[in-house]
């Protein structure tokens, strides 16, 4: 087998290997973003309990002070009817006053923060069930790569093998020449050389439909070790078994073409102007005589 013909088997292979490393791969990013999800979820609500525990401390440092707040007072109710000095009496007044006002200012912001921490708590609670749903989907992703790795498992071993028993058929030079292109075109990389017309020399790029020199195809269907690339597309080019067929069927149409003007320059054509020219001119000779 020739470079090309390495190259065809090669080429085939590796696509069928791309084709199921492509479903794996599928399968294995749809379930790398769904532990993604779930991981950012996770810390989301760590972020949420850290923040639940922080109300919930603060709170009951208000309540704290509430309870601090209205022990003082209290105490100094007492201080307040066993006093009989009228500036101490006003100094427990003025006291008690400064108190109450502290305390219904604590008790409103730990309402607020009692109402955040509820607030809160219902975010967390919303957030399990998104979890609960979320944890669904990544198991059945799950589900989904381990059933694609045991159907392509063990052809895509196999086909990897063959693979790599094709490129060894390949000299290096080739070979990486033929994986550059591989992976620049997603696995097409060879191309069929289309003929347009044999009788005009015109060919093209069966994938990219660029013209593609007479030299090229005189030389690919001369020899199969030629690696010739696509000047547009850098695909390699090659003849097919169709291709082939098309030119051996046109060179005996041309080689019979001369032959056939022979016949006719000799007459073996009576619908020919050299015959019709011939007949006329005997007409003329037998009406004169």
């Amino acid at each position: 087998m020739g470079l090309l013909d390495n190259l065809l088997t090669l080429h085939r292979v590796d696509a069928q290997v791309r084709a199921l490393r492509t479903r794996v791969d599928s399968a294995q990013t749809y379930f790398n973003r769904q532990e993604r999800e779930l991981a950012l979820l996770a810390k989301q609500r760590t972020d949420l309990e850290t923040q639940l525990k922080q109300l919930k401390a603060v709170v009951h440092g208000f309540e704290t002070d509430q309870a601090a707040a209205q022990e003082r007072v209290a105490k100094l109710r007492n201080e307040l009817n066993t006093s009989t000095n009228p500036k101490q009496y006003q100094a427990i007044l003025n006291e008690m006053k400064v108190l109450e006002n502290q305390k219904d200012d604590v008790v409103k912001r730990a309402v607020e923060e009692m109402t955040r921490a509820e607030e809160t708590q219902k975010r967390i609670d919303l957030h399990a069930a998104t979890v609960a749903e979320r944890t669904k989907v990544r198991d059945l992703a799950k589900a989904k790569l381990d059933e694609c790795l045991k159907d392509v498992g063990d052809r895509l071993g196999e086909l990897e093998q063959e693979r790599r028993r094709a490129a060894d058929l390949i000299p290096d030079r080739e070979r990486k020449v033929f994986d550059r292109v591989a992976e620049e075109t997603e696995g097409e990389a060879m191309a069929d050389i289309t003929i347009v017309s044999l009788r005009h020399r015109e060919f093209a790029c069966g994938s990219c439909n660029i013209e593609v020199p007479f030299e090229t195809y005189a030389k690919l269907s001369s020899t199969s070790d030629a690696l010739i690339q696509c000047k547009a597309c850098t695909r390699i080019l090659y003849l097919s078994e169709e291709s082939r067929s098309a030119s051996s069927e046109e060179k005996p149409k041309r080689a019979k073409a001369p032959a056939a003007g022979a016949a006719a320059a000799a007459g073996g054509d009576p619908d020919s102007p050299e015959a019709i020219a011939r007949d006329k001119a005997k007409f003329e000779k037998t009406r004169k005589l």
